[in-house]
């Protein structure tokens, strides 16, 4: 009995070392490059499916699709240009991050911005406004049912508020959706999106294979 007794106590403290090392390992393991992204940086990454290369218009009318985005990391936006104030602060911030890179970095990023608002956001009005921020920044509008399929895709939402005047709102997503250069859904930023605070988001982005 008393023998027992003896080997319950030495397991039970053999199983408590080898609990506690393993816990200690786990703890002093050091991250993955995602998950030192979403630790440090504020952005919640996972491993999503491709986007499907819908078409769209772009700023200067021409027909494009999604798959033209390949080869580079890509910032999405969901906007309009009617928006009061989160899409043009976006763009600004955007445009700020952009300047805190090097020419080599710029050229690994697409900034794209997805008009919510087809009706009104007609290609020349979009190129005047992206031109406003950066003129290498991207507009897409046109079909409405590929805008839907889009932000399904992306868990981005947007909706149409009527006003007592007549006009119109669009209610939509603030984050910053990631795409990689394979246009798979990587992610998103959530706001407030300071270039400072973005800046070595956006590197360790680059930096991943």
């Amino acid at each position: 009995m008393r023998g027992e007794r003896g080997a319950i106590v030495l397991c039970s403290a053999l199983f408590a070392v080898l609990l506690a090392a393993f816990v200690a390992g786990w703890l002093s393991a050091p991250p993955s490059p995602q998950e030192r992204l979403t630790r440090t940086a504020g952005v919640e990454m996972f491993a999503g499916g491709q986007v499907d290369e819908l078409t769209f218009i772009n700023e200067y009318g021409d027909t494009v699709s999604l798959a033209d985005l390949k080869g580079r990391w890509s910032l999405l936006f969901f906007g309009y240009t009617y928006c009061p104030d989160i899409c043009p602060m976006t763009l600004m911030h955007m445009n700020r991050l952009m300047k805190r890179l090097s020419e080599e970095e710029r050229e690994q990023l697409n900034v794209v911005l997805v008009s919510v608002d087809p009706e009104r956001d007609r290609p020349e009005q979009l190129g005047q406004y992206m031109d406003y921020f950066n003129p290498d920044f991207t507009a897409l509008t046109g079909n409405p049912d590929n805008m839907k399929k889009l932000a399904a895709q992306l868990n981005a939402f947007y909706a149409r508020v009527d006003r007592e005047d007549g006009g119109y709102l669009m209610d939509h997503s603030a984050n910053i959706v990631l795409l990689d250069s394979e246009l798979n859904y990587r992610g998103y930023i959530e706001p407030p999106h300071d270039p400072k605070r973005m800046l070595p988001l956006i590197r360790s982005l680059l930096a991943l294979p």
